[in-house]
């Protein structure tokens, strides 16, 4: 064998080179925004643990449950030396319907789990193909335990604002994000300067007091988690907030600043809250089984139209 100073150089991928190309197919694929971030704790994690301990996460059990793989990387894919972080955008106009029933503009069209995750993987395989493989990687959205949002902000996607959304200077907070995990040590990027400042827009605007503190939601009082995450019948005292929300709410973003000027309602495809009342089970497969709007399930979009048609006849 050779001596430490004459063996031969590193045979394995040019990090640099697919830190490159990286940025480049994503950009091919339509991305916004590429950043790396180290894949080690998330930044700020032991926020998220005390959020989890005070049971601000409401009835999303599976935060808790997947707490010690959220702490790491690593437990998603072995080895794991860096995060590669990718935004898109999701429709900016709000979808009302003619009734002035709502829904979260992110669940807009096709459902970007899939989207976001064959765009992702199409990006991986191609950087591997041209740096001449070497590397393992594995492709997350939000389904999968990853804390994407400290990621990002660690990456240089944006920064995470007062209401926890991330935002982009560029494109306020009305993005999707997805995440390449990878044994390569690509050189990470600097974050971004929080750029709030004193502005509390989105803690005034939240119809419920649901931040308890600038970063800080407590679940159970988000009309978000209520007509989105949790099952079952509503508690009296949402019902009588939902307003004309049926899935989701938007208006802590709608009022930051980074996202104006706002776009304009768009209605078509919309249903009203009698129209998600009567709605069958073969409509709701045909136009809704392959969106967003399937976290819900039709008997909760059914449950919130229900709820906000009974606050509109009080």
């Amino acid at each position: 064998m050779l001596p430490a100073e004459r063996q031969p150089a590193d045979t394995g991928p040019d990090r640099l080179l697919a830190a490159r190309l990286f940025r480049e197919e994503a950009a091919r694929e339509g991305f916004l925004r590429t950043g790396i971030a180290a894949a080690g704790r998330p930044p700020r994690f032991d926020r998220f643990e005390r959020w989890i301990a005070e049971g601000r996460h409401a009835g999303m059990r599976y935060l808790e449950e997947t707490a010690a793989v959220r702490a790491s990387p690593d437990e998603i894919l072995a080895g794991a030396k860096s995060v590669v972080c990718l935004s898109a955008a999701h429709a900016t106009e709000p979808r009302v319907a003619s009734d002035g029933a709502r829904i979260a503009r992110y669940a807009a069209g096709a459902d970007y789990h899939g989207t976001l995750r064959e765009r992702a993987v199409r990006v991986a395989e191609t950087v591997a193909a041209r740096v001449g493989g070497g590397f393992r990687w594995r492709v997350c959205v939000d389904s999968t335990p990853i804390a994407e949002r400290s990621f990002a902000a660690a990456a240089g996607i944006g920064w995470i604002g007062k209401n926890g959304c991330l935002i982009d200077p560029e494109r306020g907070s009305f993005l999707l994000l997805t995440e390449i995990v990878t044994d390569l040590a690509l050189p990470p990027d600097d974050p971004v300067a929080e750029r709030c400042g004193s502005c509390v827009r989105c803690l005034d605007a939240c119809p419920t007091s649901a931040f308890v503190a600038p970063g800080i939601l407590d679940a159970r009082r988000c009309l978000a988690y209520w007509t989105i995450e949790h099952r079952g019948p509503l508690p009296e005292s949402v019902r009588q907030a939902v307003g004309d929300r049926v899935f989701g709410c938007d208006d802590c973003q709608d009022a930051c600043p980074w996202n104006h000027p706002l776009s304009e309602p768009v209605s078509e495809g919309v249903p009203t809250r009698a129209e998600w009342v009567s709605m069958g089970r073969g409509e709701w497969r045909r136009r809704f089984g392959a969106t967003a709007l399937n976290r819900a399930g039709r008997r909760g979009l059914q449950r919130n139209a229900a709820a906000s048609l009974e606050g509109a006849g009080r």
